[in-house]
């Protein structure tokens, strides 16, 4: 399938193609198993049958919530073959997050996991438009249907799916259809809903083949399957490649290494964190001793330190959930510190100044994407047309980075423009965590920022203007965090101040904050990771 024509990416027949050539060879490994091409293209149309039986239609948007599993899989390639939307959840979502998610997307059925169903119940009243759950009972943590009490919606067992026939199952589906809404980091306002065709992420796919040279190889993913890299770099390039994907709950790094030996690994997907946890460890005679080629993503300045100790590469591209793959390397011809150069055939990049305009080689600016192709990036942010404008501005999408180009074309990384924090793989809201800890009773306002991190990302720093007279410790308010937000978004620094420094129209100067201090961190920042003021 390398030389696929655009108009034949389309999720559930890419599948049946793979099946009629490949039925009887792996394509999902798991911990406890191994599943042909031909057993998910025939779960997919029985899946298919059922949803359609439930009342799923072409078109509907259908919340996924689901672990790491061939569940999740099955689910995303049965949407497909309906012609319905998929809208892909952080299973760590709960709460107002998980509400804005669902509410935000239009969501009309949800497929979720036992072990998350409970979480439904306290935002359903809030969730006019959600018509249906259907529940996997005996998941993660063997829930059933008895966690909807009181959900005031029809709850169905995802075991009713499958007994509504394998006929195959076909529905009009275009190249320019959505394949799904996946929901990337808020800047200024709430996390938005990118809406994703077919053509954006199965190019995607194809692309980070081309780019690893991992046609036909084994990867392994510990990475969660609701987030692009996972699902489109990871199993949808298996898929388009003939190859194997190895699926883990998530990633450990004292099983890393015995895991790909285990699923005889060539390609390993990755986050930027992952890699110097991985280089932090205690050398072992055996850390040679694997199949693994390469690391994606990782950063190529760990290039180096990783062919030394462990004779694998790690290959930088720019991607984002709007435009997939715009900047990479010709497999072999990387630079240090760069995440090449613009994919030619499909999008123009560049780096532009504040008014638009291209700036010079060596000169920073933000990174700009326009495709050259139909449908290779999204279509906009679902329900937020302002916000859709203001990132396709001038005829460029607007990705809210910075970076550099050389003479040569090749791009390098900077840093955020926008408000959003990456913290080990998760792009964070700054706006969903300040919302949450702003309902605190004792807290007036708060700011949230990122902070450098030993493990190449970021870490979260919050800093709080406290009601007159509420005393409040910053363990206590890390609690509150644990008890409302998914871990990544917990803060680790706490911070208490009289007020936030503003700019002239009384927004927060997010940039005086970061610049206090060793990079946002001062003596009077509280450490969560030691439990102690940095004094």
């Amino acid at each position: 399938m390398r030389n696929q024509p655009l108009e034949s990416l389309v999720l559930g027949d890419v599948l049946r193609a793979r099946a009629e050539s490949h039925r009887r060879e792996t394509f999902l490994k798991f911990r406890d198993g191994e599943i042909t091409y031909g057993e998910v293209d025939a779960m997919a149309d029985r899946l298919a049958r059922g949803l359609i039986a439930a009342g799923v239609d072409r078109g509907d948007h259908v919340g996924v919530m689901l672990p790491n599993g061939p569940e999740i899989i099955n689910v995303i390639f049965a949407l497909a073959r309906v012609g319905a939307v998929a809208v892909p959840i952080n299973t760590a979502y709960k709460g107002e997050l998980l509400r804005h998610v669902l509410a935000g997307s239009d969501t009309s059925t949800l497929i979720v996991d036992g072990a998350y169903a409970d979480r439904l119940a306290p935002i359903a009243a809030r969730l006019p438009g959600l018509g249906r759950v259907i529940v996997r009972t005996g998941g993660t943590a063997g829930a059933g249907l008895d966690g909807l009490d009181g959900l005031g919606k029809p709850a169905i067992d995802m075991s009713w799916l499958l007994a509504h026939g394998a006929e195959p199952v076909s529905a009009p589906v275009s190249f320019a259809d959505l394949q799904a809404i996946m929901f990337t980091s808020g800047t200024t306002g709430p996390s938005k809903g990118a809406m994703v065709p077919h053509a954006l992420a199965l190019t995607c796919a194809l692309d980070s083949l081309d780019f690893l040279d991992r046609w036909g190889k084994t990867v392994y993913c510990p990475l969660p399957l609701f987030h692009a890299a996972g699902l489109w770099d990871g199993m949808m390039s298996a898929l388009l490649s003939g190859g194997a994907i190895a699926v883990v709950e998530r990633f450990s790094a004292s099983r890393f290494w015995d895991d790909v030996r285990h699923f005889d690994a060539q390609v390993a997907m990755s986050v930027f964190s992952m890699i110097p946890i991985l280089l932090n460890r205690p050398p072992t005679p055996r850390d040679k001793d694997h199949p693994l080629e390469t690391f994606y993503m990782g950063k190529s300045v760990l290039d180096e330190p990783l062919l030394k100790r462990f004779g694998v590469r790690s290959v930088e591209t720019y991607t984002s959930t709007e435009v997939g793959i715009a900047t990479a390397s010709p497999y072999g011809e990387w630079r240090l510190g760069s995440c090449g150069r613009a994919h030619e055939e499909r999008f123009e990049v560049a780096v532009v100044d504040e008014m638009d305009r291209p700036v010079g080689p060596d000169e920073p600016g933000e990174i700009v994407v326009r495709p050259k192709q139909p449908f290779v990036i999204t279509t906009g942010y679902y329900g937020a047309p302002e916000a859709t404008a203001r990132s396709f501005r001038n005829m460029w999408f607007h990705t809210g980075d910075r970076a550099w180009r050389d003479a040569d074309g090749y791009f390098y990384f900077l840093d955020r423009m926008k408000d959003a924090i990456r913290r080990r793989g998760e792009n964070i809201s700054a706006f969903d965590l300040e919302c949450e800890i702003n309902l605190h009773p004792a807290v007036l306002e708060c700011a949230a920022i990122g902070v450098p991190s030993e493990l190449e990302d970021e870490d979260v720093k919050i800093t709080v203007v406290l009601r007159p007279g509420a005393p409040l410790e910053p363990a206590e308010l890390v609690d509150y965090c644990r008890e409302r937000l998914p871990r990544s978004m917990v803060p680790r620094y706490v911070e208490f101040v009289d007020a936030l420094p503003r700019t002239p129209t009384d927004k927060v100067a997010k940039y005086r904050l970061r610049a206090e201090g060793d990079h946002g961190l001062t003596p009077t920042t509280w450490d969560g990771e030691r439990q102690e003021y940095r004094t």
